[in-house]
């Protein structure tokens, strides 16, 4: 075991890059091997990385979560919801709630978990993969009205995911509160929304003073140390005023994105760091399995895995049917997009770190195990679909 942390970064770094290009022949997604990685480095199987590397953790797991946020955060452009129009928006929203409602009742009523414990679930259900459906697409060719539709729902669904995982977690917090206060339901509700609220008008505060100050970023390096400025800051602040750093950072960049036109240059200086940092997000979250928790909820997994399946299918069905979308689209949409990863796990570490007793430990533990599967399997499903739909011509 490497005692020191930085030894365990260089591991995790030297590690990733050898795997990733070993495993790249094998078709596996890049964040399912980092995942795995940090599975196998991790104190609790080979113990090749400290602990003391865990115990910082959640500093790399806000900074990365504020990352994804604001970039998507992108996708609520007034430019791209009237691009996309009315079916891609209804499929997406309509492919998100259902997992969430169908996920939640279930392990609610059948699985006897605590109601706001299964509305966690159910929201990190919503979440997919952008980054791998669009890969897929790339990789075989797909052309046509079904992969124009599924490139549009990919780029809001996990949009809709991160709010509802905010008011669902909002919730959760406020109900773990309410057993040692007797707070009333209404109080929990009101708790939610509150926070709701005051990630809004952090995201707004953020976005309004970087935008009053860009006129003195000069050059690319300028704008790299001027947006990390401000993205931590919005962070720092959600994390000061106990407020969601996920819904903070996302409004940070809706304002920012209908409020500047040239904003593009922003969205890809950031992109431009964020390689090895999700490297290291996703080996530390591999690296905190609990593999204790892990044999008792592979029946959870088992049902997360059937239920999200069944809830996309159903609610991309659903979108397309009153929006009256193709018949492909109808009946192949909701298998294309099972893919899911990195928002996914995201919201399980922020449950990991603030949700109190072993609950944060079973939301980790279960994402991480269905998430496997999902970005193993999902790819290949996703390619099936395109071939059913024909947009690819010949399966290669």
């Amino acid at each position: 075991m490497f005692d020191d942390p930085i030894l365990s970064l260089a591991v995790i770094f030297i590690a990733g890059f050898f795997l990733s290009k070993i495993v790249a022949k094998l078709k596996i997604p890049t964040i399912t091997t980092y995942v795995i990685l940090g599975i196998l480095l991790s104190p609790n199987l080979l113990g090749v990385i400290s602990p003391k590397i865990l115990d910082v953790s959640d500093i790399f797991s806000n900074i990365v979560l504020g990352i994804i946020a604001f970039s998507l955060g992108r996708s609520l452009s007034l430019n791209i919801f009237r691009r996309i129009g009315k079916a891609v928006t209804a499929i997406s929203l309509s492919a998100s709630l259902i997992p969430w409602i169908l996920v939640s009742v279930v392990l609610w009523v059948v699985f006897k978990q605590p109601f706001v414990v299964a509305l966690v679930f159910g929201a990190i259900a919503a979440a997919t993969d952008p980054a791998t459906t669009v890969a897929v697409t790339q990789e075989y060719k797909s052309k046509g009205m079904f992969t124009d539709t599924l490139l549009g729902i990919v780029a809001v669904d996990d949009l809709w995911a991160l709010i509802i995982f905010g008011f669902s977690f909002a919730l959760a917090q406020a109900s773990f509160v309410q057993e040692a206060t007797s707070f009333p339901v209404l109080k929990e509700l009101l708790v939610a929304l509150g926070e709701i609220g005051g990630s809004l008008l952090i995201g707004v505060l953020v976005a309004f003073i970087f935008n009053f100050f860009l006129r003195f970023v000069r050059n690319a390096r300028d704008r790299l140390i001027y947006s990390l400025g401000f993205l931590f800051l919005a962070i720092g602040l959600a994390i000061v005023l106990k407020m969601s750093i996920l819904l903070s950072c996302m409004f940070f960049g809706a304002f920012f994105v209908n409020t500047n036109l040239s904003n593009n240059h922003i969205f890809e200086t950031i992109s431009d760091i964020t390689p090895p940092l999700y490297l290291v997000f996703f080996v530390l979250a591999g690296a905190q399995l609990n593999f204790s928790v892990f044999a008792a909820a592979i029946y959870l997994i088992g049902a997360i895995f059937i239920l999200r399946i069944l809830g996309k299918i159903i609610g991309a069905f659903f979108g397309a049917k009153i929006t009256k979308s193709s018949a492909n689209i109808q009946k192949y949409m909701g298998m294309a997009l099972l893919p899911q990863a990195g928002v996914a796990l995201g919201c399980a570490l922020v449950a990991k770190h603030h949700l109190d007793n072993s609950w944060g430990d079973l939301i980790l533990t279960a994402t991480v195990g269905t998430t496997v599967f999902f970005e193993l399997f999902g790819p290949l499903i996703t390619k099936r679909s395109l071939v059913k739909s024909e947009n690819i011509i010949e399966e290669l």
